[in-house]
């Protein structure tokens, strides 16, 4: 139930406060000054806004002086004959009275739309009343006191012209954000969200677990924002100990389990730290969501729910600042502070029941007791608020809910408690689950969560029983249904399964055969049954049913995941893990369900007790709901609890965290910031004459600046493609090797010239070292700003930067040189003396050839 007296405006709430504090100064003096039983009455009316457009919206609000003496919102002191009367421009008249105002204050609001341009006459009479009631107040007794009447008017002038519409929010962030949402910023509402662990609103699962997130966005990408070790992990070296070679630290699966009962609010992070062997035995710990710093530390302490309170009274609008983070003892909750870890306060005496969460975030309990002998019973409904109410004033009407440093009696909060007819069937009613102010499922079967009677027996009760009690106001604890189910040949085992508020279906699993059957919340009936084929006998060992979106979801050791529609139970798509091949006796990995949320399934591998060497592959995997397409995945062994083993993580704020079992560390996966870089030449360009300009995109997550990735990166992680970022952060973060094809992201440049003109010149992509270039020969002279810009992707937040440079007119072209004539001596006779020169030695040389021919003669 939400505790709500009155809608108040933020002047309206201030008028209250300056009006209750003057009831001694002004209604005192007004009696005393005069000589009879009379009190002067002083009306005001205030019309806002004013001016007004035609057909929109003002507020008229009304009083009467201060408050009657004595009026508290416990008591009945009320201003009484109060009447509005609005003239309109026409002539036509509104009328609208109060005989008596509820406000405590005597303030009255009203709501106006007016539908024609000119003015109205706003007339407020108050019809004045005698004071009939007997307390007393400053020594002076009321009783009988005549209040007199009183009138006041108003013009409201209505435009043609509409006033500017109203901001109803900012835009939502396109850059990198964190906590606090700055408070203008109202619809950011839509992509910001906490997990409170406990019962969720609406829903039950197979196994007790609720992991669908029904607010908010979740990542798109498996970017990883940072790891943080809980304790020594991965493989533990050497052989010293005897240890099997290459063996890996124990993990907790599946009985000392790890990250358990988590807790996401106002963007921290909250769980109990492992302490040796013992899952949950260490440290309570507070960590940033979006970085993995520690906030604080405590020992002392382990909540295992949160609480958002959203409080309504006159003196007291919003949400508790902080929440509350509960830890249970017995019949005793214990409530922190989230944003420090001091405690606040304790409830005692909470009974026993079924928790829920009511949508103004009140944690309720249902309580059902039922004699089995009489075969009667009771359902009552306990609210934390109404013990904290309690606390403060012994009533349920409280302006503020003021509790820290009490200890409060918690046994009396009970928001009603009904009669419910027989229930009669093998065992004690118990409740299944709950829709809040709608109706209530239960059975007299002995069903657990998730399991049949009992382990040793498991066979289904014949005949098995299931009810439903209305939870609607006026029907509440009235019988709905009851029907007794013959149980199935064969001696199958019937295990609860899920409920589907969407289609209003709940849901029962025939173990043996691992088929489904569906069933109207509404009347009990058998809507239908599934008929699955080709089920993987793995299967047999866990089968694990989730509802959402109006589909329930299987998953389990056959390694594959089932969509069915909750209307009609017909498959609408099946998820295949891939086969592991040799590395694995299992063939395809065991594949469970971990969390629902933003239309997509965050799926991981494991198994119950897995070996100390663990097998490779194991991966956490987002698939689409609606379709079954994988979107993403990445290398990791998320963790799991328990028996066949139920997978731990955690979707808030757009943030899906886990721990890993490769190597004992919480990783969060989400979209993060970048960064980028760029640079042109130092010297002018000439015109016409490519320049090259460079720069990087980098990745500026928390988990950047870790240890091992700043030694390893010291120039920044590089940005890289959606389609890479697996691989990548394997290598980044898990030590694998680097992936060879790697690619960038898209980098836009733009240009700014000296003309003042705005133009993109075209795009580049980084390289997998972070780097991009891009060559451009300006167009016109003089100087350019350059910007570059990344848009951002599933992954990151887009990102730019801006450098400049300048361009300089071309040099003019070099005039080819003019020959020098050739003289006369050169044209001539240098030609004529080479000829002669040759004639002569070629005569010469003939004369010589005679001489010698003659010499040889006989």
């Amino acid at each position: 139930m939400k505790i709500v007296k009155s809608k108040k405006t933020a002047i309206a709430i201030a008028l209250m406060l300056i009006l209750s504090i003057a009831i001694p100064l002004v209604d005192l003096h007004a009696a005393n000054a005069q000589s009879s039983s009379q009190l002067t009455s002083y009306v005001y009316i205030d019309v806002a806004p004013n001016p007004i457009g035609s057909g929109q919206t003002t507020s008229i609000t009304l009083w009467s002086g201060t408050p009657l003496p004595t009026a508290t919102l416990q008591n009945d002191v009320r201003r009484h004959n109060y009447t509005l009367t609005i003239t309109k421009p026409d002539g036509s008249i509104i009328n609208q009275n109060w005989p008596v105002v509820v406000d405590s204050t005597g303030i009255q609001f009203y709501q106006y739309t007016p539908d024609q341009v000119g003015n109205y006459t706003i007339k407020f009479d108050y019809g004045g009343q005698i004071y009939t009631w007997n307390d007393t107040a400053a020594q002076r007794v009321w009783t009988g006191y005549q209040i007199q009447p009183s009138t006041t008017t108003i013009t409201l002038t209505v435009q043609q012209d509409p006033l500017p519409a109203p901001i109803g929010s900012y835009p939502f962030p396109t850059e990198y954000w964190t906590r606090p949402i700055e408070g203008q910023n109202t619809f950011w509402y839509t992509i910001a969200s906490h997990w409170l662990g406990g019962a969720q609103f609406g829903t039950f699962n197979q196994g007790g677990n609720n992991v669908w997130q029904q607010d908010g966005i979740a990542p798109n990408s498996s970017h990883i924002m940072w790891t943080k070790p809980i304790e020594f992990g991965g493989v533990v070296g050497g052989n010293q100990t005897g240890t099997i070679p290459g063996e890996d630290y124990y993990s907790g699966g599946s009985y000392e389990s790890r990250f358990v009962n988590a807790i996401i609010m106002n963007g921290y992070l909250y769980f109990r730290m492992p302490l040796s062997n013992a899952g949950t035995s260490g440290l309570y710990v507070c960590l940033d969501l979006t970085t993995g710093q520690t906030i604080w530390q405590n020992s002392n302490i382990s909540p295992t729910f949160g609480q958002l309170l959203a409080y309504e009274s006159p003196n007291q609008h919003g949400v508790i600042p902080s929440g509350y983070l509960w830890q249970t003892s017995g019949t005793t909750w214990i409530a922190y502070n989230g944003f420090d870890g001091s405690w606040l306060f304790n409830i005692t005496g909470v009974p026993s029941g079924t928790n829920v969460y009511d949508s103004s975030g009140e944690t309720l309990r249902y309580v059902l007791s039922y004699s089995t002998a009489s075969h009667s019973g009771s359902l009552a409904l306990w609210n934390s608020t109404l013990a904290m109410m309690l606390a403060t004033t012994g009533t349920y009407a409280n302006e503020s809910v003021r509790n820290v440093g009490l200890i409060i009696d918690g046994s009396k909060a009970y928001s009603w408690n009904v009669t419910i007819p027989a229930l009669n069937g093998i065992s004690t009613p118990s409740i299944v689950t709950v829709l809040p102010g709608d109706m209530i499922l239960g059975q007299c079967s002995g069903f657990s969560a998730g399991g049949a009677t009992t382990v040793s027996n498991p066979a289904t009760p014949d005949p098995y029983t299931f009810w439903a009690i209305s939870d609607k106001l006026q029907s509440r604890g009235q019988l709905l249904w009851i029907r007794n189910y013959t149980a199935p040949q064969g001696n199958v085992t019937i295990k609860l399964a899920s409920a589907d508020p969407v289609n209003r279906v709940w849901t029962l699993n025939e173990y043996d055969t691992m088929q489904y059957r569906g069933y109207s919340l509404d009347t009990g009936e058998l809507l239908w049954t599934t008929a699955i084929t080709q089920i993987p006998d793995m299967q047999f060992f866990q089968q694990r049913e989730l509802s959402a979106y109006g589909n329930f979801y299987v998953s389990g050791y056959g390694g594959e995941i089932f969509c069915f529609s909750g209307n009609n139970g017909t498959l609408l798509w099946t998820y295949n893990e891939p086969s592991s091949g040799l590395q694995t006796p299992w063939g395809k990995l065991p594949i469970f369900i971990a969390a629902i949320a933003d239309g997509k399934i965050y799926a991981e591998t494991n198994e119950h007790s897995p070996n100390g060497i663990y097998y490779k592959g194991e991966t956490v995997y987002c698939i689409d709901a609606f379709s079954g397409k994988e979107i993403w995945n990445v290398t990791s062994m998320a963790g799991i609890s328990g028996g066949a083993g139920n997978p731990i993580a955690y979707v808030a704020d757009g943030y899906l965290v886990y721990y890993n079992y490769y190597d004992n560390q919480i990783y969060s996966i989400g979209k993060g910031p970048s960064q980028l870089t760029v640079t042109a030449p130092d010297t002018a360009a000439p015109l016409g004459t490519p320049l090259v300009i460079r720069g990087t995109v980098t990745d500026i997550a928390a988990g950047t600046k870790q240890n091992e990735q700043a030694a390893r990166f010291p120039n920044g992680v590089p940005a890289v493609s959606d389609a890479s970022m697996g691989s990548w952060m394997a290598y980044v973060y898990m030590q694998k090797p680097k992936p060879t094809n790697a690619t960038g992201v898209p980098v836009s440049i733009d240009v700014i010239d000296s003309n003042g003109n705005y133009r993109n010149i075209g795009t580049t992509t980084s390289d997998s070292s972070g780097t991009f270039t891009f060559a451009w020969a300006p167009d016109i002279t003089g100087s350019y700003t350059v910007i570059a810009s990344f848009a951002g992707s599933n992954s990151y937040y887009g990102s730019s930067a801006e450098t400049s440079f300048y361009a300089t007119a071309a040099p003019a072209a070099t005039a080819a040189p003019t020959p020098t004539p050739a003289s006369m001596a050169d044209l001539y006779f240098l030609p004529l003396s080479i000829g002669m020169i040759i004639v002569i030695v070629i005569v010469v040389a003939l004369l010589a050839l005679v001489l010698l021919m003659l010499r040889k003669r006989p």
